[in-house]
């Protein structure tokens, strides 16, 4: 007979928490292998300690969890999750370089305030994308539909990448489309969808490709939209600066409005 351990005495031998393997077992990571109906009590098979460890493993390296999740269904799964998880590490690596330059270059300024880079306004032409869209719980979330992207596609493309945001947490909601540059003749799977973006008249600030930054960015745009009385004029558009790694631009597509 298989001997089955107590959540606790698992607990100890895996170096997790109790409050944790609850968790697990909620987010269908780490089921137990029984269940006492009598008490309620989760039980462990010793099978479980390697399958525990791994887990633990991939937490380490920065997998999230619903990665973590895929991760365990197969070797495939896994090196994708692997591959997803150094992605984001590697972005976050140049982000924060790109940070440390700007510092630098900031403290050297005379005169602070004359630093910071106005709107600029300029004509964004229209171009091909192949572009996949859905609801997101968070902004983060986007890493997952780029891979979905990429998946969906018939061969890799190396134009510029971005984000429309048709919907933003300020709105109650987060609804974004994710695009590469791709040609006309791109043929896709699954949700992805290849249509030309319109050219637009857009004003833009460029901000390092953090959180904070971005907001500030957001905020400036929003300030000036309203400062001159313009309306927006479709989803906000952010984009990666391939010349400048670790730097955004942000897009408010705009019109004129005529004064009342």
């Amino acid at each position: 007979m298989t001997r089955l351990l107590r959540i606790g005495e698992f607990a100890r031998l895996t170096r997790l928490s109790v409050r944790t393997l609850r968790f697990y077992d909620a987010e269908d990571v780490l089921r137990p292998a029984e269940v006492d109906t009598r008490t309620g009590y989760r039980l462990y098979a010793l099978r479980q300690l390697e399958h525990a460890s791994r887990i633990v493993a991939l937490r380490r390296l920065g997998l999230q969890l619903d990665e973590v999740r895929e991760a365990l269904t197969s070797e495939l799964a896994e090196r994708q999750m692997l591959a997803a998880a150094r992605e984001r590490l590697e972005r976050s690596m140049v982000r924060q370089s790109s940070q440390l330059v700007a510092l630098r270059a900031r403290l050297e300024e005379d005169d602070l305030a004359a630093a910071d880079a106005p709107v600029g306004i300029r004509l964004e032409p229209a171009r091909w994308v192949a572009s996949v869209c859905d609801r997101l719980s968070a902004a983060s979330d986007v890493s997952e539909l780029f891979l979905e992207l990429r998946r969906g596609l018939d061969r890799p493309s190396t134009g510029r990448e971005g984000v429309l945001w048709h919907r933003c947490a300020s709105e109650g909601a987060l609804t974004a489309a994710v695009f590469v540059e791709a040609p006309r003749s791109t043929r896709a799977r699954g949700r992805v969808s290849v249509f030309e973006l319109d050219a637009v008249e857009v004003a833009t600030v460029r901000t390092l490709d953090d959180d904070d930054a971005a907001e500030l960015g957001y905020r400036t745009l929003r300030d000036w939209m309203a400062r001159e009385g313009h309306a927006l004029l479709g989803p906000k558009r952010e984009m990666a600066l391939p010349a400048q790694p670790g730097w955004l631009e942000i897009s408010f597509p705009f019109r004129a409005v005529a004064p009342a």
